[in-house]
């Protein structure tokens, strides 16, 4: 047992933990040595001296503060106990102090060069830095949804060389590498992560989405092999790609091609619609669209509209979503599938749960024709 302890001592005792652990022990040691050599050195000349007295004196003496309510009145007591006593404890703080700025200046260099693995759970990584304003606005946005501004957030790209002080101030950390890489992400945290985000590396290169979709591919990958669902968002540079990205299994598919182009041309038939969609697609005022899925299933349409446009809270259901399609003006006799989801503006997806449970209460059974 002690043999293989000291072979596992001997293979890790080059880092910085085991330094200093090492460096403890023996501080303890030799201060349970001195203080026996001191009671023993003493005890003649100063009977009333215990076990603990001596050392106690020990570590006052290793650390040099010298309390002075103890001390050797012996020649032996003070040259060949003290003295050795002084230098040794010196010497081992010196050592663990220099260990310990070591160690801190070592974690400081790591995270700073994106070189670090991150231990965080429930949080979010970016993969891509197409701009670091884009990354911070992100990582707000999600802050915000969650009601947690210290939501730990990682960026992995291989495009920073070093952390930049906008992350930094942001509280935003930084794993530099491939996020096509399986080691990348995992030293990113992504099996531990309540989300992902894939953005396109640069919009104009058609390359991009084959890196998105390798890296949505590894999540997903990485997921299967652990015990938490991971959300996975990845932003499309060509529309002409969409298929192929569909096969990632990803939660969500963000077109970068075309989006802003309808946007302009709805604000040139309808001014401020601007701000409607901003008010929309953030989490910071208003309300928020919701895709939900609920229990009304066989139920039309139309009643849980009414319903919850007469609930307490701020919601409008505004659509359903099917097999993929969003369908925001269905007909008037459309009953709800127990696949289908709900499309709903609401100021909070609690919202939503409390019309849910509060109508089927009300009314248990599904209306009859």
């Amino acid at each position: 047992m002690i043999l293989l302890l000291i072979r596992r001592w001997s293979c890790q005792r080059h880092k910085p933990v085991v330094r200093v652990g090492t460096a403890l022990l023996i501080a303890l040691a030799l201060n349970l040595i001195f203080g026996a050599a001191f009671l023993t050195a003493e005890s003649g000349r100063q009977p009333e001296l215990g076990f603990w007295d001596s050392v106690w004196w020990s570590m006052v003496t290793m650390t040099t503060v010298g309390y002075g309510d103890f001390f050797p009145k012996t020649f032996f007591g003070r040259f060949f106990v003290a003295y050795p006593c002084m230098l040794l404890g010196i010497g081992l703080i010196g050592y663990s102090l220099g260990v310990i700025v070591e160690t801190l200046m070592e974690r400081f260099n790591k995270r700073r060069k994106g070189t670090a693995t991150m231990h965080f759970e429930n949080h979010l990584v970016i993969c891509q830095c197409p701009s670091v304003s884009r990354v911070i606005q992100l990582v707000e946005q999600f802050r915000t949804a969650h009601a947690d501004p210290q939501r730990p957030a990682v960026c992995v790209t291989n495009q920073l060389d070093e952390l930049p002080l906008e992350f930094r101030e942001k509280s935003i950390h930084f794993v530099k590498g491939l996020p096509t890489s399986e080691e990348t992400l995992l030293r990113a945290g992504v099996a531990n992560a309540t989300g992902v985000i894939i953005l396109a590396r640069d919009i104009s290169d058609e390359g991009s989405d084959a890196e998105s979709f390798t890296a949505g591919t590894l999540v997903r990958l990485i997921e299967e092999s652990g015990t938490r669902s991971i959300s996975v968002v990845i932003e499309l540079a060509r529309r002409q790609n969409l298929r192929m990205m569909e096969r990632a299994g990803a939660d969500g598919i963000v077109p970068a091609e075309g989006i802003t182009d309808m946007l302009l041309t709805q604000e040139m038939f309808n001014p401020g619609l601007r701000h409607v969609v901003e008010n929309l697609a953030t989490h910071d005022t208003g309300c928020e669209f919701y895709i939900v899925p609920h229990r009304f299933g066989g139920r039309a349409l139309r009643e849980i509209q009414r319903a919850a446009l007469d609930h307490p809270s701020n919601l409008q259901i505004v659509g359903v979503l099917r097999d993929g399609a969003a369908l925001m003006t269905p007909d008037k006799s459309f009953r709800l599938g127990a696949t289908d989801k709900l499309i709903l503006l609401a100021e909070k997806r609690a919202d939503y749960d409390a019309f849910e449970t509060t109508h089927l209460n009300n009314h248990p059974q599904p209306p009859t024709e």
